[in-house]
């Protein structure tokens, strides 16, 4: 019950501010798409309206092949003559309105009604070729104006027949300061201006085009409808506007070419069905997800709670001895068995450390043993001994302080149990005390230096690992060579790893010497675990393979090392490892 607690707080915590923000998104998106619709209608009658503009004026500027315009064959036309002249004028015009018709393939038609009320059209109607339109007070209304482009709907053009489309008419009265000789139309389809299908699919939604405050086209519950001429709504657009209701959204657009504006009213749950199909999608999402949480927990924890018991009962008095902890797995559950299988190599893990912890402490007790006995021996202490006491004869007390106090921390260092590890500043300061007391020995012909980076002082590493790797310099560098023998222990960081080097201008290491301590090194590192044994054995008198095999044992998978030469002469030796190592 905690569980399904627990998981039924936190859905809701994660849904609410999951779908409020869902919400605001789909609500942006739903009047985004209505105001790109708003804006889709208004361009297009713009776009129409300069399209018509554009056929008007080459009314009056495109000639023919005698050099007439098309105002000036309408003259000739409102001569009323049955000359020659007469018939070319008619062709003419006929010509250009099936040019236009060409050109504009949006176009539904093209006509030129003139003064005398002939019709020229295209495409053509053979019966109308000399008949005015159906409603003589529309043509009367456009040859009162005074030459403007004027828009008006129909519910049909009136040359096609009775079940053809319902069409927007853009008239203009040509020749409106002298003769007013005819009247052009275009005629375009409401279904390629007004999208219909889509606001078909916006129940109880309602279209107004408006010029000025003439409404000319109405589209309500997806019936066309059409002002009469004159009609005059107060207000016009702005007043459609503000008569929407408190449910409705208004959207208005007003084309900037021609001037018409575009209302749209709509209701919320219309704008909004998509967000109201989204919230019952992700309730019901949201509470079947929590029914079958609460039935999932109900059956795990019956199918669970009696194993887990046993589990915990057999992990309690599990020990390092036993071969497998005895789990009942009533039910057959194959992740019982898991667990079972996790905790049998659990053990054996729990075995193996313990088995590399006895074997790294006994490796490092070695190390301190052969360090003990390389160092602390007759010759070594006949050497010191015999330094401190010379000096102490010449009067020299500061110089044997130094060596008593250098040999005293020396003696203490290399004996001490407390830990295998120390940190890198410790083993550094204890190789300096080294170097000081060997150079005592060999005076101006040894030289040393340390240049460790501040940040890698306190790494944790196996104690004796620098001085065994000095030792070595010191042992072999002197190669009859008269120069000072100079070991250098730098340290690096790189990132998360860290890098040690002792180097020295001596010999060197031979080929042959350099093949020996690698083939000696992975031989060890190889038997590391299969013959422990065999290897502290061999491991007694070769610093160098103690080191790298404890570095190994400490740091694992996240240890590197290299021995080699100098390219100016002298050997090399590199460890690096990693932080986390």
């Amino acid at each position: 019950m905690v569980y399904s607690l627990v998981f039924v707080a936190i859905t809701i915590m994660a849904s609410v501010p999951a779908y409020l923000y869902l919400k605001k998104g789909i609500e942006k998106n739903a009047l985004n798409n209505i105001d790109q619709t708003m804006a889709t209608i208004s361009g297009k009658l713009d776009t129409s309206w300069g399209e018509f503009n554009s056929i008007s004026k080459q009314a009056y500027l495109s000639t023919g092949i005698n050099g007439r315009t098309v105002i000036q064959y309408l003259e000739l036309l409102a001569a009323d003559g049955e000359s020659y002249d007469t018939y070319e004028s008619g062709k003419a015009v006929d010509d250009f309105l099936g040019l236009i018709s060409a050109i504009y393939n949006d176009i539904h038609r093209i006509s030129i009604v003139t003064a005398q009320n002939a019709v020229y059209l295209r495409p053509s109607v053979r019966q109308l070729a000399n008949r005015p339109p159906d409603d003589p007070a529309e043509l009367d209304a456009v040859r009162r104006s005074s030459g403007e482009t004027l828009l008006r709907y129909r519910d049909k053009d009136y040359a096609a027949n009775p079940d053809d489309v319902p069409v927007f008419v853009f008239s203009r009265l040509l020749n409106p300061k002298q003769n007013k000789i005819g009247v052009i139309e275009m005629q375009i389809e409401v279904a390629k201006l007004i999208p219909l299908e889509q606001l078909a699919a916006m129940p109880g939604s309602r279209l107004l085009v408006t010029a000025g405050d003439r409404v000319i086209y109405t589209l309500a519950d997806n019936r066309n409808g059409e002002a009469t001429d004159g009609e005059v709504s107060e207000g016009g657009a702005a007043a459609a506007v503000g008569a929407a209701g408190q449910n409705e959204y208004a959207f208005r657009q007003t084309a900037p070419k021609s001037g018409l504006s575009v209302v749209l009213t709509v209701p919320r749950t219309v704008v909004f069905a998509e967000l109201d199909l989204f919230r019952n999608v992700a309730v019901a999402t949201v509470v079947v997800l929590i029914l079958f949480s609460v039935a999932v927990f109900y059956y795990l924890s019956r199918v669970l709670t009696q194993p887990l018991v046993k589990l915990k009962n057999a992990i309690d008095s599990i020990d390092l001895q036993d071969a497998q902890p005895k789990i009942d797995n009533k039910f057959r559950m194959n992740e019982i068995q898991k667990i079972n299988f996790s905790f049998r190599n659990m053990n054996d893990r729990l075995q193996h450390s313990l088995e590399k912890i006895v074997r790294f402490r006994t490796l490092q007790l070695q190390s301190q043993f052969d360090t003990l006995q390389a160092q602390i021996n007759p010759h070594f202490l006949f050497n010191m001994l015999g330094i401190i006491q010379a000096s102490a004869e010449s009067g020299q007390l500061e110089q044997v302080n130094m060596l008593s106090r250098n040999l005293s921390e020396f003696m203490r260092y290399s004996i001490s149990m407390d830990s295998p590890t120390t940190t890198l500043d410790k083993e550094a300061a204890f190789t300096a005390q080294y170097l000081e007391l060997m150079k005592t020995r060999y005076m101006h012909l040894l030289e040393y230096e340390f240049d460790l980076d501040p940040d890698m002082l306190f790494i944790f590493v196996p104690k004796l690992i620098l001085q065994p790797l000095v030792e070595n310099a010191i042992k072999h560098g002197f190669g009859g060579n008269a120069r000072p023998l100079r070991i250098s222990v730098v340290g690096r960081l790189e990132g998360e790893w860290w890098e040690l080097r002792v180097l020295d201008n001596g010999a060197g290491f031979t080929d042959d010497g350099l093949a020996a301590v690698n083939g000696k090194i992975e031989s060890s590192l190889a038997r590391l675990d299969a013959d422990f044994e065999q290897i502290r054995l061999d491991l007694g008198g070769m610093g160098m393979v103690s080191t790298i095999v404890r570095m190994k044992l400490q740091f694992r998978h996240q240890f590197r090392y290299a021995i080699g030469n100098r390219p100016g002469g002298g050997a090399e030796i590199m460890l690096r490892g990693t932080f986390n190592g």
